[in-house]
């Protein structure tokens, strides 16, 4: 006694020489081939797979209240008092030592056009006068120092 298993036929047509299946799930008609015995169409395929696996957005970046590099200190104190040395927490030292200053970095004045023109301008004027005292140079250390001064300068020109 074998049993049949129950098939549903499902309503298809020929739309411009394409054989065409209404979807099992909301009976948009999508293209198959000719042994398809049911299809599902992209939207319901999308909205059953967003039903299994949810979007959760990425929150992004959230900030610890440390500064950058803390984790690279050899030894750093937060507000709170815990200890860390390079990154891992030192629960014995708690509350034992003052909180660590972080000095912020000195920022460098923006120079105007003229300035950095001004710049390029004796920096190409130390340049030929190094390269002047490094056609007479003799010894070794005398035209490794000026070449490399040179160097200096020309990454100023760029």
């Amino acid at each position: 006694m074998t049993t049949k298993k129950q098939t549903n036929e499902y309503y298809t047509e020929m739309i411009n020489n394409q054989l065409h299946m209404e979807c099992k799930m909301c009976g948009v008609m999508e293209p198959i081939t000719q042994n398809t015995t049911a299809t599902t169409c992209h939207e319901c395929v999308r909205e059953s797979y967003d039903k299994e696996f949810p979007f959760e957005p990425s929150i992004g970046y959230k900030p610890t209240g440390r500064p950058r590099g803390w984790a690279f200190m050899k030894e750093y104190v937060d507000k709170d008092g815990n200890v860390f040395h390079k990154g891992k927490e030192q629960p014995k030292l708690k509350g034992k030592l003052k909180p660590t200053v972080i000095k912020p970095k000195p920022q460098k004045p923006k120079l105007t056009r003229i300035q950095k023109q001004r710049m390029k301008a004796d920096a190409y004027a130390k340049i030929h006068q190094l390269k002047k005292k490094l056609g007479k140079a003799k010894f070794k250390k005398d035209i490794r120092k000026i070449t490399s001064e040179i160097k200096k300068l020309q990454k100023i020109v760029k």
